[in-house]
């Protein structure tokens, strides 16, 4: 998909409107062949039900400035990418279990209340570091998760098509409401995704009462380390709507863009606004985060640790991360945080409930060749259940 390169217009909070974006360059969005097929869906999208209410949205802001403040703990997690395969109700049920008994293990330890998010009910779009894959003599558009094309090596199912963002809000407001129904009485688990594909967020955005514009796609939104660009379109979208926004921050974040993002993306310096997700690796955090954080001291941020990104390898055609690099880049994250006089935020996890095999150590399997017991992804490794309660304990322990 094109869109329109101005890099002279950077729209103000009152001129802002949700398709805003399209005067920026975009990355890492999809080529739909069909554009009357695509303006047809976006504009179903646009009178369609919210997958989220703004009154939950204002529920998690408040609950992220106790964050910022050091009055709770932020738990993020879930599966790298939904599908459209996923049993819903099972999968919700499972997931806010594993919630919850991470939860406990950290409200014991360390006295703060979690205020738990899920990537759910919207974690469909996944960027990509190639736009093609090639097996053999065959090269196809790379896989960009379900709600753009399916995981199937073939040019039919890997091609770019919009009526799939139906399908995905579809289950997305199903798995929100079942999710809402079993927390009914119980600490609530909010969602989120990357805001990666900007037609499908354009057309889920409403203004609320008191004027201002929000995402109904999910409670929070994060950027990713592939779209941050300051005069892009995924910062221009994300400046403009109300909810949480999160960021993430790769070692290749210098520091004068991350303040410039940081002012971008909150101007008006709201406590808990802004969630900055590190995920520089365990061999690169003592490197780059004390810098990061001088850069942004003063200002009332959530910072939690991504500890799944910067440590994934590749051995042969898999993908695998190692517990003992996750857990040393969560442990190295928390003690530099409180070095620097600040509170550690939290976590952000890539997880599973199920007794998947994707990464090596804590529990899991030992070998790599171990790997091929339960590799189900669809595209990058997570902790199974049991490692998840493990990683949660010795970082407790330790923290």
């Amino acid at each position: 998909m094109k869109t329109p390169m101005n890099r002279h217009f950077t729209p103000t909070m009152a001129d802002w409107k949700p398709d805003s974006w399209r005067a920026f360059p975009a990355r890492q969005l999809p080529s739909y062949a069909d554009a009357a097929a695509l303006a047809d869906v976006e504009a179903r999208l646009a009178s369609a039900r919210p997958v989220v209410k703004i009154h939950g949205i204002e529920a998690l802001a408040r609950d992220l400035g106790g964050v910022a403040k050091g009055n709770n703990f932020l738990l993020q997690g879930g599966d790298c990418a939904e599908n459209f395969d996923d049993a819903v109700a099972d999968r919700v049920s499972r997931l806010a279990g594993l919630f919850d008994d991470m939860a406990a293990m950290i409200e014991d330890s360390d006295g703060r209340d979690v205020v738990r998010v899920a990537r759910i009910a919207g974690q469909f779009a996944k960027p990509r570091s190639a736009p093609t894959e090639t097996r053999g003599s065959v090269e196809l558009p790379a896989y960009r998760g379900d709600i753009i094309n399916g995981q199937g090596f073939s040019a039919a199912t890997r091609a770019h098509d919009p009526q799939r963002m139906i399908r995905a809000h579809v289950q997305s407001v199903g798995t929100a409401a079942t999710l809402k129904a079993a927390r009914d009485g119980l600490a609530p688990i909010y969602t989120s995704h990357e805001a990666l594909l900007l037609p499908y967020e354009e057309a889920l955005t409403r203004k609320g009462e008191d004027g201002r514009w929000w995402a109904t796609s999910g409670h929070l939104l994060w950027l990713g380390d592939r779209t941050r660009q300051l005069d892009g379109a995924h910062v221009a979208y994300l400046s403009g709507i109300a909810n949480p926004v999160g960021i993430k921050c790769g070692p290749s974040i210098e520091t004068d863009e991350m303040t410039a993002l940081i002012d971008r993306l909150d101007p008006e310096a709201r406590a808990g606004k802004l969630v900055l997700i590190v995920r520089l690796g365990a061999d690169q955090i003592e490197a780059y985060l004390p810098r990061l954080l001088k850069a942004a001291r003063g200002r009332d941020l959530v910072w939690i640790v991504d500890p799944m990104h910067g440590n994934t390898e590749k051995v042969g055609t898999r993908k695998l991360r190692r517990y003992d690099a996750v857990l040393a880049e969560a442990r190295a994250f928390f003690r530099i945080l409180r070095e620097h006089g600040l509170v550690p935020g939290g976590v952000h996890l890539e997880m599973s409930p199920d007794p998947v095999t994707e990464c090596l150590g804590g529990g899991g399997p030992a070998e790599v060749a171990d790997l091929d017991r339960a590799y189900r992804t669809a595209c990058d490794p997570r902790l199974n259940g049991d490692q998840a309660l493990r990683f949660t304990k010795d970082l407790m322990a330790t923290s």
